[in-house]
């Protein structure tokens, strides 16, 4: 018998990218708070998700440390649990129920790609930076009003995300886009027809929501252009704030159901 709760399978199942959920993390975010042009924010949305009538998004990078209770190893092996990743949120309502969407967000892990995958993130390989806050000395900056805070995302060799956050001041309560449920499309190509095998909404379970050491302040963000990316049309029309935070939370599965098209939505408006 093989095992393994993703490929590669082998007689142990040690070999497998993936371990099921649940799953924890553990990280430092630098976001931005903006507003896009609505229009180009809702050409995005998927079919029942109306973004906020006024663009509002959000830009995060994360340093994440994340570990899953079905494979220890991931405490002890800093190359398997530790990652960074950019994305943006798009926050609105679906079905009547705040909600969010993350149309395109870059990863630097094999293990992150393929778990986003699986959940429905629209995953892709990038590489992030992140200004690391020091404690002692001068190599760094410290986490006090008027430090300086820089991240950006490249991919394939292009620039495609500059965020820069200048903090102000502490505050209890960190950006509520973090928290908005993310609806994610499930999609799994076939090989042997034209319509996906798998094409689904997934909404993740999450518990353990935790944050620490909340900073708000002025922000700065901007995109660049790639062949490859079309996060340009989000483009911000206007900065809200910048935020730094630690934040922690664990997911424990998801809610999977089937997507609504856009001519079952149109009926029910004329039913209703």
């Amino acid at each position: 018998m093989l095992l393994g709760w993703t490929l590669p399978q082998t007689s142990t199942g040690r070999s497998s990218t993936v371990s099921p959920p649940p799953w924890h993390y553990s990280g430092e975010v630098i976001a931005v708070e903006f507003r896009a042009d609505p229009d180009r924010v809702a050409a995005l949305a998927p079919p029942g998700f109306e973004p906020e009538a006024d663009g509002s998004c959000t830009f995060v990078f994360c340093d994440w440390c994340s570990a899953a209770d079905s494979d220890p190893r991931t405490l002890a092996d800093p190359a398997r649990s530790q990652y960074r990743e950019a994305f943006v949120i798009v926050t609105g309502e679906f079905r009547g129920v705040r909600a969010s969407r993350i149309p395109f967000i870059w990863v630097d892990s094999e293990l992150s790609l393929l778990r986003g995958h699986i959940q429905g993130f629209p995953k892709q390989i990038g590489q992030i930076h992140m200004t690391r806050p020091v404690s002692i000395g001068k190599g760094g900056v410290r986490l006090e009003p008027g430090a300086s805070l820089g991240a950006h995302v490249s991919s394939l060799g292009r620039r495609l995300a500059t965020a820069r956050v200048e903090l102000h001041e502490k505050v209890e309560i960190p950006p509520l886009a973090l928290f908005a449920p993310p609806l994610h499309t499930r999609l799994f190509p076939s090989l042997s027809r034209p319509e996906p095998a798998v094409e689904e909404f997934s909404i993740g379970q999450v518990s353990n929501a935790a944050w620490t050491d909340v900073w708000r302040g002025a922000g700065d963000l901007s995109f660049g252009e790639s062949e490859y990316s079309e996060l340009d049309q989000l483009a911000p029309t206007e900065i809200i704030a910048g935020w730094r935070l630690n934040l922690a939370f664990s997911v424990d599965g998801a809610v999977e159901f089937p997507m609504i098209s856009e001519t079952a939505l149109e009926q029910d408006h004329e039913a209703v």
